[in-house]
């Protein structure tokens, strides 16, 4: 099979580790990631019948339904970098209706952090028609998109060197306000408060922590591993505890955070007291305090550490 690009046209598709056959909706074993509408992939030349297995714009590989998926060029998706035209979901949710009113027949809905066309025609009342990955067309509030702070460099540019990905968060990074960019991503952590735990996910759905962590950063421009692991492919390097800042990343055994500051933290987590984004703290004297993730940790992460 011929390497190929596509785009995800549904609003969400799940990843996985291995193909289920030909007629089944999911794949063998739990989701791995989740990837949401007009993120773009590569095949990497293996297929089973109805799944092709694909790697992402942030370097994840895993098994996807073919059907989830329309295929593009590359000169396709170098338009799609244009960010005037082409925009983020901001809303956790979004509806595209046929006509420019709340009562327009519903067409599709499109969670957080998908991608979307804007056609350029508008409306009162601040209504916008968009098209989707799929080819929809439709009336969405313009308050609901943002600015695409990523890009899909990697699979323009990269050509399967996942270093690609470190080089260049590196060099964003140094361009960066460090401030302003720590509190930016604590901001889009804590906008995820509340919501539901859901192993691979990464959408209002349901996100888990290492789902979390990533697009907390990518939403303001930074990919980082999606998994709760430190990568030398990516751009986040190891640091003492004590160093911990705003927006670094610690690490326990199979789960990740976002840390706040003052030993709060941020974090998906499937406890069942509380499966659902919440804060936790380090601190015995804070009142959630949790000892257990506070005796694990095995290791702090920073993007601003080269």
């Amino acid at each position: 099979m011929e390497e190929k690009l596509y785009l995800v046209k549904v609003p969400q598709a799940f990843l996985y580790g291995e193909p289920g056959g030909p007629a089944d909706a999911q794949g063998i074993g739990a989701q791995t990631d989740e990837v949401l509408s007009g993120w773009g992939v590569r095949a990497l030349g293996d297929s089973a019948e109805a799944w092709v297995r694909i790697e992402t714009h942030y370097g994840y590989e895993g098994w996807m339904r073919m059907d989830a998926l329309r295929a593009l060029d590359l000169e396709e998706l170098i338009a799609r970098q244009d960010r005037e035209r082409f925009q983020a979901v901001g809303e956790n949710w979004m509806d595209l209706h046929e006509e420019p009113k709340v009562q327009g027949r519903l067409l599709t809905t499109l969670p957080r952090g998908s991608f979307v066309e804007r056609t350029g025609e508008t409306a009162e009342k601040e209504w916008i028609k968009v098209r989707d990955a799929a080819g929809t067309e439709g009336w969405a509030r313009t308050k609901n998109l943002r600015q695409r702070m990523d890009g899909d460099g990697y699979l323009i540019e990269g050509n399967g060197d996942k270093t690609w990905l470190r080089r260049h968060g590196e060099a964003q990074i140094r361009e960066a306000d460090e401030k302003a960019l720590r509190t930016a991503a604590v901001g889009s952590a804590l906008s995820w408060m509340g919501t539901p735990y859901r192993w691979g996910g990464k959408s209002p759905a349901g996100i888990d922590c290492s789902g979390l962590a990533f697009m907390s950063w990518m939403e303001n421009g930074i990919l980082i591993y999606r998994d709760a692991s430190i990568k030398p492919e990516y751009p986040l390097r190891k640091i003492e505890r004590e160093a911990l800042k705003e927006g670094d990343l610690v690490f326990f055994p199979g789960h990740v955070a976002v840390y706040l500051g003052k030993g709060k933290y941020v974090h998906a987590t499937a406890n069942e007291k509380a499966p659902r984004v919440t804060i936790n703290s380090l601190n015995p004297a804070d009142p959630d305090y949790r000892e257990d993730l506070d005796k694990s940790v095995e290791e702090c992460g920073s993007l601003f550490q080269f």
